[in-house]
Order: structure tokens, then C-alpha cells, then sequence
């Protein structure tokens, strides 16, 4: 039986909800623009939304260990990327509503991360913790 609670598991399932949810919302706003492009712009949305997920967990571990754990630093880092990245992407294809598009992304991926830093925070605190006992 596979492990939920590890790393990777926990990444791809994420990454499959971005797809959902990010997809469908790039969908939604843009529907009005008619079907077929709505529709491609959902699953580039989506697709790139699965990828950054997955990727962008592993760079703040990544960075949370270059910058030892300096909150603002990695959190200016992983924040640029999560705007810069839909951003460009979606100049590129046309996408004619881009900020309304990519916002909730933006904002949510930003919140997680914050999570996410003070989670590690948190691990390596307990971790000096028991080892200094």
C-alpha cells in the first residue's frame, strides 16, 4: 500500500488540485471569450498550475535551507515566481483577462507558501529541540 504521508504523495496531490480547481477557474473567467479558447487557456492554466506546485514546494525547501529559513527572503523569492511565471505564460498564449486569471493563484500560492515556511520553521525547531535533550 502506498503512503500517503510522504513528500511526493502529498506534492502530486496538490499539484492534481491546482489542475482542478486553477484550471477551471481560468475557464470560468474566461468563457465569455468563447469555448475553445476558454478552454485551452483552463488547461495550460491548469497544467502549469500542476507543475508550479509540485516544483515551487521543492524550491522553498531548497531555499529554506540556502537562506537558512529567512521568512521574507524566500518568501519575496517563491512569490515573484508565482506571479511572474502565469503571468508570462499566459501574455504569451493571449489570455484576455491575465490578472483576473492568474490572481487567485497568485494569492492562494503566496498563503501556502507562507504556511509552508512556518511549517519548516516550526520541524526544525522541534528537531534542535529534541536533539539538544
Amino acid at each position: 500500500m502506498v503512503s500517503l504521508n510522504t513528500p511526493f504523495v502529498r506534492s502530486l496531490l496538490s499539484g492534481l488540485a491546482g489542475f482542478v480547481v486553477y484550471g477551471g477557474w481560468a475557464y470560468f473567467v474566461n468563457v465569455d471569450h468563447g469555448q475553445d479558447l476558454a478552454m485551452m487557456i483552463g488547461l495550460v492554466q491548469g497544467s502549469y498550475s500542476f507543475a508550479l506546485t509540485f516544483i515551487m514546494t521543492l524550491v522553498t525547501e531548497w531555499l529554506f535551507e540556502k537562506c537558512e529559513g529567512h521568512f521574507v527572503t524566500i518568501m519575496a523569492i517563491v512569490c515573484t515566481a508565482l506571479f511572474v511565471t502565469p503571468y508570462l505564460i499566459h501574455t504569451f498564449i493571449g489570455t484576455p483577462e491575465i490578472l483576473m486569471t492568474i490572481l487567485p493563484g497568485f494569492i492562494i500560492g503566496s498563503i501556502y507558501t507562507g504556511v509552508y515556511v512556518l511549517g519548516l520553521k516550526r520541524v526544525k525547531v522541534e528537531a534542535l529541540s529534541a536533539a539538544n535533550e
